[in-house]
């Protein structure tokens, strides 16, 4: 909101004119609300990886998500932690309109629990990595599988003793699920977001609410790259704008179950 205050004097009358108010709530916006700047942090989010320098294609989940919570040498059950999984993940379902349940039989995502002193071999045991000391590099840790850059697979692990003593633990969970469903890089510049590392942030912003939508739009299929998806994005975003998704992302991101819990 923008407000000057002007006087004029002429032929002997004085003429105030205070205050004169300039309502330009529609027109002020922060930067990351421009349509430019969520689709370049869509392009470096969804189609970079923190631990490889090849640009991938569009990944995503297409079937239900399933998953179950394991412990490694950790004893069951943690109630704190599991309820942030489960409240996330009904938030996660709810903005990318695909459903995710708990299934201990059959699940296609595992999270796994476990402590600081046994990071190394549970890495070791349920996931490949080729990263020398990742152990030490990653306060948690995501790997999927994909099938023709559908994603089929995924887990997650969390040192719960080593993120709570620092704090990290709804960040763990919010940003290691996250970028589960398709979202795999890590950037410093995109912000705000839970995919950038130097930020405190441990909730989804506005710009990850829409970053997600974008990714789980019909008219993006599997498999396309940011050539073939570039015209395809614009139209999204122009739809989000005319729909108001853009400006009322924050707010949308603020109506999330654990946005609303730990705020």
């Amino acid at each position: 909101m923008l407000f000057s205050r002007f006087k004029l004097i002429k032929s002997g009358f004085k003429f105030s004119l205070i205050f004169l108010l300039v309502t330009q709530v529609n027109a002020y916006k922060p930067l990351w609300q421009s349509k430019e700047y969520i689709k370049k942090s869509f392009f470096e989010i969804a189609y970079n990886n923190e631990y490889s320098k090849e640009k991938s294609k569009l990944r995503r989940w297409e079937k239900p998500i399933k998953y179950r919570v394991d412990y490694f040498n950790l004893p069951p059950k943690i109630e704190m932690v599991e309820t942030l999984i489960n409240e996330h993940f009904k938030d996660l379902s709810s903005i990318i309109n695909l459903p995710i349940t708990k299934d201990d039989k059959n699940p296609n995502f595992r999270i796994v629990l476990t402590k600081k002193s046994h990071y190394k071999d549970a890495i070791s045991r349920y996931m490949t990595s080729k990263v020398k000391n990742i152990e030490n590099e990653s306060n948690c840790l995501l790997s999927f599988r994909h099938k023709a850059y559908q994603l089929i697979g995924a887990t997650v692990i969390i040192p719960v003793d080593h993120a709570m003593r620092y704090g990290l633990l709804p960040a763990c969970v919010v940003e290691e699920l996250t970028q589960a469903m398709g979202l795999p890089n890590d950037s410093d510049w995109v912000n705000p977001s839970v995919a950038n590392d130097k930020s405190i942030l441990d909730l989804l912003t506005g710009l990850d609410y829409l970053m997600l939508k974008i990714l789980y739009d019909k008219r993006l299929v599997v498999g396309l790259d940011v050539g073939q998806s570039s015209a395809i994005v614009d139209t999204i975003l122009f739809d989000f704008e005319q729909q108001n998704l853009i400006k009322n992302s924050v707010l949308k991101s603020r109506e999330l179950r654990l946005s609303k819990q730990l705020e």
